[in-house]
């Protein structure tokens, strides 16, 4: 019996979540959809262009949250003294799956349910998934999958990872295509209307406290860009193809970078990674898969 094997299965919360048809196109401009070409993505930016039918971008799943994360309070870790929260603890995976394509408006029941807490050696694992129910049908919609790690808490002896776990082997040869995008310099203050408000992301005091040498943009921010490039890249900017993406955050990105995303196809999918600055690995182990 591990010592976190309890956990496994336990519903965490649930709720619902509403949005209207502005929702999503302020999310698509939140993760640069529009802002460097205006006349590009106009199925995301828009809802009234001729002969263009107003299209959600997957990641936009991931807004779709309820309220809470105190659960992870409760694992016992050592705490942060100024908000309780363990010590150590960063956002270190990130996954969207889609059943459908998301509605440009609707409501959806959640509920969040812990996948388990996985011994990484260096740190613990701690997955959770919130799955979405159309309201008005009962249509299973999706789910987003967050990882959140424990810097320095591994060695308990659990498992090291979920049975789901998809397997990643470094790909030698290069990439079979790479879409580029840049980072607007002013990205930040659209995004943050979202309702994420860090301060890392705004406040360059703040920022230089925590070791950044300036105000870093949002890591789910960074995941919308790599969702727009894989739209681009491999669905030719058709959301129904798309059946869901996963990815590791390794190191933080600044408003003003390019982004490159390397893309390698896969039977099924895609591996990707995504480069800052031509230099530093962002989003790394990315996986893609078609729907269907």
């Amino acid at each position: 019996m591990g010592k976190f094997d309890e956990w496994a299965g336990r519903q965490l919360d649930s709720g619902a979540y509403s949005w209207d048809r502005q929702r999503p196109m302020l999310y698509a401009v939140g993760v640069g959809a529009g802002l460097i070409d205006p006349l590009e993505e106009l199925q995301f930016t828009t809802e009234n262009t001729t002969g263009v039918q107003q299209q959600v971008i997957p990641t936009f799943l991931t807004n779709m949250a309820v309220e809470g994360g105190s659960w992870i309070k409760e694992l016992g870790f050592p705490a942060r003294e100024w908000d309780g929260y363990p010590a150590g603890l960063v956002h270190g995976e990130q996954g969207v799956s889609l059943a459908r394509p998301i509605p440009v408006s609707g409501t959806v029941n959640l509920e969040q349910v812990m996948i388990g807490i996985f011994d990484k050696g260096t740190g613990a694992l701690c997955l959770s998934e919130t799955r979405a129910t159309l309201a008005d049908s009962g249509e299973y919609l999706g789910a987003s999958r967050v990882g959140l790690f424990v810097r320095g808490q591994g060695g308990f002896g659990g498992p090291r990872g979920p049975d789901d776990e998809l397997a990643w082997e470094p790909q030698e040869r290069e990439p079979d295509l790479t879409v580029s995008l840049q980072i607007p310099v002013g990205q930040s203050l659209i995004y943050r209307l979202l309702g994420d408000v860090n301060p890392h992301a705004t406040d360059p005091a703040l920022a230089k406290a925590d070791g950044f040498d300036r105000p870093i943009f949002f890591g789910l921010g960074t995941y919308g860009f790599a969702c727009r490039a894989l739209l681009k890249g491999l669905c030719d900017g058709d959301v129904s193809r798309f059946g869901g993406i996963t990815g590791r955050f390794s190191k933080p990105v600044h408003p003003g970078e390019m982004l490159d995303t390397h893309i390698w196809h896969t039977d099924g999918g895609a591996q990707f990674q995504t480069i800052a600055g031509g230099e530093r690995v962002v989003i790394d182990r990315g996986q893609f898969r078609y729907m269907g």
